[in-house]
């Protein structure tokens, strides 16, 4: 479309969309378009020098084009970008949740073009309903804690790990933070999130708490007394990938879509061409075409720095 507009790209642009604050997505553009929340939550080095803060739904004019950020349901302030300019509508997923639970579903607006993530874009990533996932975890935390042995749950750091103390709050947990952590719960309520009770991790005293830890926090974990990991992943549905981190348990409650969701983001859409992008991208281009839909994986120099 010639508009320099750059999605999610690797390294630094004139002109960029940055979707939500990991540091995959997030570089220190010359300008971004971004939401308040992902300004609040990105890292000091990603900060782009000059913001163009955008609220959900409220389209706001780039050059002739229109852009509107839509919830992406991925983390505090992910977001959807629709971009329209003279009647064509292209929307840009970044990472997505399609499911939230208790019967919500982040919504799709129609486009003519769409590029999506495609994260678990294998068809044996079949996820669990968000709510069962989610009180099969928490049976898991109480019935450790009863037991005398300290939960640990293995999530990233920056937006897993907060939205899983937000979801787990209501059946009563507090928790203690792996340091890492720490900054973004800080975050999280600088961006006026109302955070559950938490404390930072005291390997040597913890034994009331429900531990959040980044997967490669376990030697800081491995001081607690009596103890069982839990890997929180999308990726617990990967043999390999478990394995790596040694977790006891592994459960797929992820904060993104799985392989049918992909497939209803891409229904909803209505779009006629799809652009498949980071993960496994091939392979979810190559089951659309089967379904009959135009569609491409970026290569792999393009993942995440999609132009118009």
């Amino acid at each position: 479309m010639g508009h320099d507009l750059w999605l999610d790209p690797l390294v630094g642009r004139g002109l960029a969309f940055i979707s939500h604050a990991h540091t995959d997505h997030s570089r220190r553009h010359q300008v971004a378009v971004l939401t308040a929340e992902t300004l609040a939550l990105v890292r000091d080095n990603h900060r782009p020098r000059e913001a163009r803060v955008v609220a959900y739904g409220t389209p706001v004019q780039l050059g002739e084009a229109a852009v509107t950020l839509l919830p992406a349901g991925h983390m505090l302030g992910s977001a959807q970008l629709l971009f329209e300019h003279e009647g064509a509508r292209l929307l840009y997923t970044g990472d997505m949740k399609l499911r939230l639970g208790h019967g919500r579903e982040t919504p799709v607006p129609r486009a003519d073009v769409l590029v999506i993530e495609s994260t678990y874009g294998r068809p044996h990533f079949l996820f669990p309903e968000p709510d069962a996932a989610l009180e099969e975890l928490a049976l898991l935390c109480r019935r450790a804690l009863d037991s005398g042995v300290v939960p640990v749950l293995l999530a990233h750091a920056l937006g897993k790990t907060q939205e899983l103390m937000l979801a787990l709050e209501p059946y009563g947990f507090s928790f203690a933070l792996e340091p890492r952590s720490m900054p973004h719960a800080r975050a999280y309520a600088g961006a006026g999130v109302d955070m559950p009770d938490y404390v930072e991790l005291d390997p040597e005293t913890e034994s009331t708490r429900v531990v959040i830890a980044p997967p490669t926090g376990k030697v800081v974990i491995r001081r607690l007394r009596r103890y069982r990991t839990v890997l929180v992943s999308g990726w617990a549905q990967d043999r390999e990938f478990s394995r790596l981190f040694g977790a006891d348990l592994a459960l797929p409650l992820s904060d993104h879509c799985d392989f049918e969701e992909l497939v209803r983001v891409v229904e909803r859409s209505g779009a006629d061409q799809v652009y498949t992008v980071h993960g496994f991208s091939e392979d979810l281009a190559r089951h659309l075409r089967k379904r009959g839909v135009r569609a491409s994986a970026l290569s792999a120099t393009e993942q995440l720095a999609f132009a118009i």
